[in-house]
């Protein structure tokens, strides 16, 4: 049995990762019964036993005994927040082809490999030594769980191939403030009214208020075109930003670039993913005040900061008022302000059409599949066609913004040739599901494993060098805190930000696993010295759940929300 670390902070680690190792290795031979958490919670008694024999093998019985109960239900309870941690996993969306238990699996054994990495050499043996011990603590050994066990310890062995340069002007001059509240105003827009409106379950009436939003889809697509043709070819030939220009703002293929004009000040006002959480853009957009600020600009461009609002995708889904609530708003806002408005590509906007039906590219899909009964098979053609041609990635100054991540290791070697390459269908498309790990690299074997796959703090580092970056603003995974500093580096920092959720929002269906998050928008500004602040906020949801202030409210949706 492991022999624990005289440390407590340690052997604390210790403990949470044989937990971590028991509890996989349930999930990895087929389902978790209940049999099997029993002899999970027997074994973490035993380790506590033999913890407490060894560590206070003078102290009197009945205080040993003492302790040994606390420390058994301490550890129970944290096995039973790795097992529901997990169960959760299994909601996550996947692509439409793939099967759930393969995307739990790969994150799993990122996680294990991760635990792996975070000890020394003589503890990672050591626990490998208590891994074939847990293989065969129930009498026997699965073949999955050998596979799972020869596979980790190949990929503790992989060869690290990342070249690493250092570029001073791709050093990050962030501050990143605590996150914030901002007082809530309470106020309405007239800009939302109108579209605030349920899809009506006639027939006749939905159609007309389908082929409204058609004619939206219609203006935007024509102006992303207009905007392409400004911006095409620009990122050709191009390695690094500081190759473009300063004042450049464009749109080449799926790939918005803004060098910001010298002396310029500008603020961004970020959100996350918002899946159908109407009420928190709606709270964004007016607790920042971003109609005024972009009026106030128009104005005077000289004397105010140039706002942008920056939309990282994943409007649709989950929530309650995707396609009639968020993704209709987005689309106004930019066709209203183009210029003041960047709205990127999620995994979610993401529609297939096989055999003369149209599904979505994930799994559950509940957008389409609530109307899907109700309007004809063009109308999804329509959306279908509106997500292809949606932007990718903005490169900012320094910063990146993306929905996801970076691509996999082996799909860069192949296809990168300069910036340009960010319009790579393959790239783009694997820049919409990727998730950073805890670890320096993960191995290109692990990558191939899902098509939600993971990354490293080094890959990160050696992509954005690829292009004279630092920083990567993303969204694409739900964090309960609704902002989190991944990564840390000067030369590689990772802000994920996640903006649905909400305990008591009215956005979302009452068993929501997004009601653990706590939804937050991120404002950075950028002063005329290029010293960039990021602050997280809390949006106001709450006042926007009201029907005083949220049409959506004033009445009961006409037509069901449906998962399947």
């Amino acid at each position: 049995m492991l022999t624990f670390s005289p440390d407590p902070d340690k052997a604390e680690q210790e403990m949470h990762a044989i937990i971590f190792y028991l509890t996989t290795f349930g999930y990895i031979d087929g389902d978790f019964d209940a049999t099997e958490k029993s002899f999970v919670r027997a074994y973490i008694r035993k380790l506590v036993v033999h913890r407490a024999e060894t560590a206070m093998a003078d102290a009197d019985p009945a205080f040993r005994s003492e302790i040994i109960e606390k420390f058994t239900a301490h550890f129970h309870e944290v096995f039973e927040g790795i097992d529901s941690r997990i169960q959760e996993l299994f909601a996550e969306p996947v692509q439409k082809d793939e099967d759930p238990s393969a995307f739990v699996h790969t994150k799993l054994k990122v996680r294990c490999f991760e635990i792996f990495q975070s000890f020394d050499r003589a503890g990672q043996e050591q626990l490998m030594a208590t891994i074939d011990e847990l293989l065969l603590a129930d009498g026997h050994a699965h073949p999955a769980e050998l596979k799972f066990r020869a596979e980790l310890a190949a990929l503790l062995s992989t060869e690290v191939d990342l070249e690493l340069v250092d570029d001073e002007d791709a050093v990050a001059h962030v501050r990143v403030e605590p996150p914030r509240r901002y007082a809530a105003t309470g106020e309405n827009h007239p800009f939302f009214v109108p579209a605030e409106f349920h899809y009506s379950a006639d027939r006749k009436k939905i159609l007309e208020q389908a082929g409204r939003d058609r004619d939206l889809i219609d203006r935007v697509l024509g102006i992303l075109e207009k905007q392409r043709a400004h911006g095409k070819g620009k990122l050709a030939g191009k390695t690094n930003v500081g190759e473009i220009p300063s004042g450049e703002s464009f749109l080449d293929g799926f790939t918005y670039v803004t060098r910001p004009v010298p002396k310029r000040a500008y603020e961004l006002i970020v959100l996350g993913d918002l899946h159908g959480c109407y009420s928190v853009l709606k709270a964004t957009l007016i607790q920042s005040r971003f109609f005024e600020k972009v009026t106030a600009f128009q104005r005077d461009p000289t004397s105010v900061p140039e706002p942008k609002l920056v939309l990282l995708g994943d409007y649709i889904d989950r929530g309650l008022f995707s396609l009639n609530g968020v993704l209709r708003t987005v689309l106004q806002l930019f066709a209203t302000a183009p210029d003041h408005v960047v709205a990127l590509r999620g995994n979610h906007e993401y529609y297939v059409e096989y055999n003369g039906n149209v599904y979505g590219g994930v799994k559950p899909a509940e957008s389409i599949n609530t109307l899907k009964p109700h309007l004809p098979l063009d109308v999804f053609r329509h959306y279908a066609h509106l997500f292809e041609r949606l932007p990718n990635t903005l490169l900012f100054d320094r910063f990146v913004f993306v929905h996801g991540g970076i691509p996999r290791d082996r799909l860069l070697k192949e296809r990168w040739r300069d910036l340009s390459s960010l319009n790579d269908v393959e790239l783009r498309f694997q820049m919409m599901w990727s998730d950073p790990s805890r670890v320096d690299v993960v191995p290109a074997e692990l990558q191939e494993k899902s098509a939600r796959f993971p990354f490293g703090k080094l890959q990160l580092r050696a992509f954005l060098q690829r292009m004279g970056c630092h920083t990567l603003v993303r969204g694409h995974e739900k964090v309960n805190a609704g902002f989190e500093r991944t990564y840390d580096d000067e030369h590689a920092q990772l802000f994920t930000l996640f903006s649905a959720g909400g305990r008591d929002n009215n956005d979302l269906p009452l068993d929501s696993s997004y009601r653990s998050v706590t939804p937050m928008a991120l404002t950075l500004l950028l002063d005329p010295d290029g010293n960039g602040t990021i602050t997280p906020w809390a949006p106001d949801y709450r006042a926007y759940n009201d029907p005083q202030r949220n049409g959506f409210f004033q009445a009961p949706p006409e037509i069901a929300h449906r998962r399947d």
